[in-house]
């Protein structure tokens, strides 16, 4: 690939009247972002983050969550779908892999947003990493800004646009993966605000969705689908409209004009950093009822048989997207009583668990049914800065224990070290590539040095 001229960035404020558009602004920011400006901690987090999603895909590949939704993929082509033998055309396989990514709720996610950038931006910027032969400095810098255009689009809506029904990954996920594919297609600031202008138009989800949750993810996939798009459209001159995040985007999915100066620091506050990663299966919300669950119990050593009661405080918004009455494993993972009962009965809530079987186990449904969820007002206070639970365990000899927390393990506040993200990997990889998946663990974590992300992509693919 050839060189782009170095012209920097900067950051800028909001638009001013007769000023840039935000779409203008984040399209010089898109055509402009090079790897030797990003800081090495933001450097190493694009890292995690493409091998965490990564171990999501694989995992719900192993699983078979893509075999309804593969024989209506018809395209062959010359990029990689992760997990198969056979190639696909690009959009197929960007469509597919984003669904994979998706599909058991495993990826990273930023409570800022509501949302769930890797499975947009990551797909989208491997794929296009792949059919342009970047290197992975092209491709570190791709989801870097894919990061960044999705988390201050979703800070600007969230959570009103959750309140609303609207689903912010497929939101926002559109303008991102746009983003991350007119960085790799060397798009000037002009074909990149016209692409994220398009793209602003193409996503769009709904959480009622969530209920069917084997179907859920396609509306993420084609939010991501549809930002390709939006940037191979805009490489062919198309132009998108000059202030439709303005006056189009933010009216649609948000009640008021955001809170936010949404340019602030473009270009040197990476947002990257702000996004959690996972290691309890399920929805986020599940995690902190969990973790402040298990912290009780290591702190005074009771077992899931002594307690007589249980109940769990959550926020409004954790309440609007829970199925507090799940029919299947798949909506287990919304629910955060048998999150909480599958940690204390069975030593975890990892994605192990949520299955039908583990659903409709004796012992899970006698522990759910004393286990109480409801929302405490309190909690909406300090949302989304914090994204906590309280809880409050009887025991049955009558003992009597309380405690609380902040965010769940995994966000900036207590971040998980790159072996723990390496060893989730491992876990959800291992019966899906070649030697566990060890290859594809040292070209991701040396992905500064790759020449040519085809060769990662390559070593996704089943041998």
């Amino acid at each position: 690939m050839k060189d782009r001229p170095d012209t920097g960035t900067t950051g800028k404020a909001l638009p001013a009247a007769g000023g840039p558009s935000l779409a203008e602004a984040f399209g010089a920011f898109v055509a402009a972002t090079r790897f030797e400006a990003l800081p090495a901690a933001v450097t190493e987090a694009a890292k995690l983050r493409i091998l965490d999603v990564l171990g999501a895909a694989l995992a719900a590949y192993g699983r078979a969550r893509h075999a309804q939704l593969l024989p209506l993929l018809t395209s062959q082509g010359a990029t990689n779908a992760w997990g198969l033998r056979d190639r696909l055309a690009l959009r197929d396989a960007i469509l597919l892999n984003s669904f994979l990514s998706h599909a058991l709720y495993l990826e990273d996610g930023s409570r800022f947003s509501g949302g769930h950038p890797s499975s947009v931006v990551i797909p989208c910027a491997i794929a296009f990493a792949e059919a342009q032969g970047a290197s992975g400095r092209d491709l570190i810098a791709a989801v870097v800004v894919g990061y960044d255009v999705f988390l201050r689009l979703g800070r600007a809506i969230y959570p009103s646009t959750v309140r609303r029904g609207f689903q912010s990954t497929s939101v926002a996920g559109a303008a991102a993966s746009a983003a991350a594919a007119a960085h790799l297609l060397r798009h000037d600031p002009g074909q990149a605000r016209n692409a994220l202008a398009i793209a602003a138009t193409l996503g769009v989800g709904l959480i009622a969705a969530s209920t069917s949750s084997g179907s859920q993810p396609l509306q993420v996939a084609r939010s991501c689908e549809g930002g390709a798009l939006a940037a191979l459209f805009a490489g062919q001159g198309a132009v998108g409209a000059g202030g439709i995040i303005e006056d189009g985007f933010l009216q649609a999915f948000s009640d008021a004009a955001p809170a936010i100066d949404m340019l602030a620091g473009l270009g040197s506050d990476f947002r990257i950093l702000e996004t959690y990663l996972k290691m309890h299966g399920g929805c986020r919300g599940n995690h902190a009822p969990v973790d402040v669950v298990q912290a009780l119990r290591l702190r005074h050593g009771f077992d899931a048989a002594e307690i007589a009661s249980l109940r769990i405080a959550i926020d409004s918004v954790t309440d609007r997207i829970a199925i507090h009455e799940p029919a299947n494993g798949t909506q287990a993972q919304y629910c955060v009583a048998f999150a909480v009962a599958a940690a204390l009965a069975n030593g975890d809530a990892s994605i192990a668990q949520y299955t039908d079987a583990m659903l409709q186990a004796p012992h899970i449904r006698a522990l759910m049914e004393r286990i109480q969820v409801a929302v405490d007002p309190a909690l909406d206070h300090g949302y989304p800065d914090r994204r906590g639970a309280h809880a409050e365990v009887v025991l049955r000899d009558g003992r009597r224990f309380r405690g609380a927390i902040d965010n769940a393990r995994g966000e900036p506040e207590q971040p998980f070290a790159a072996s723990e993200v390496e060893r989730k990997f491992f876990t959800l990889a291992r019966d899906v590539l070649p030697l566990g998946g060890r290859r594809v663990r040292d070209l991701v974590m040396d992905l500064e040095s790759l020449d040519d992300v085809g060769t990662l992509a390559a070593a996704l693919s089943s041998p």
